[in-house]
Formats: structure tokens, C-alpha cells, sequence
């Protein structure tokens, strides 16, 4: 068992990878899983000998191309990126918010930016 010295005692909850670089291991299920990913797979397309991460990326076609949803979402996510969500806030009745910004320098002193003109 691995003993935490009176300085540093990671969580029992919520702080597992603190605890594991504590004990120097890092991320471990992710790097076992890339080294898994990097090995040859069983399986050969165009002739030749292919890893295992690029047979998940053509199963992950395949079923997107079969009509699979998750599947192409999945590829259009990792492809696209995620689409941005907007969120357009009203006050009470729909009326206009009004808020300040201000910008705090440095040395402490507060400005707040020229006002923009009123968009309509």
C-alpha cells in the first residue's frame, strides 16, 4: 500500500489522479489503452497489416454509413467539431438586460470600455 506523507493526503473521493501521480503512475488506463490502440489488429485492409485504431475508425464509418445515428454524430463530431450552443438571454417581459463590464488592470485600478452603439 502506498503511504502519502502528512503534507499531501489526496482525497479518498473525487482525486484519483492526484493520487496517481502521487504513486507516479499518471494516466494509466489512458496509456494502456493508446498502447492497445497502436498494436496490429487481426485484420487486413488493402493487403496490409493494420492497427487496431484505425480498424475502430473504419467500423465507426461503416456504421455511420449503415445509418447508425450515434455513429454520425460521432464522425461529424470528431470531424466538425461539437456545434456551439447559443443562448439568448431576455429580461422580465423580453425586455432588453443591461449589464456593465469592467476591466480590472494590473495594479488594481478599474476602466470600463467606450459603450457600444445600441443594436436594433
Amino acid at each position: 500500500m502506498t503511504e502519502f506523507s502528512k503534507t499531501y493526503q489526496p482525497e479518498r473521493r473525487g482525486n484519483q489522479v492526484e493520487a496517481g501521480k502521487a504513486r507516479g503512475r499518471g494516466k494509466i488506463l489512458t496509456d494502456a489503452l493508446i498502447t492497445a490502440l497502436h498494436r496490429e489488429a487481426d485484420m487486413i485492409i488493402d493487403g496490409k497489416p493494420t492497427k487496431r485504431l484505425i480498424m475502430i475508425a473504419e467500423q465507426l464509418v461503416k456504421k455511420a454509413c449503415e445509418g447508425d445515428l450515434a455513429a454520425i454524430r460521432e464522425v461529424w463530431d470528431r470531424v466538425e467539431g461539437k456545434a456551439i450552443q447559443i443562448t439568448e438571454h431576455a429580461g422580465p417581459e423580453n425586455k432588453d438586460l443591461n449589464f456593465t463590464i469592467s476591466f480590472v488592470d494590473p495594479d488594481g485600478s478599474v476602466s470600463q470600455p467606450e459603450a457600444l452603439p445600441k443594436q436594433s
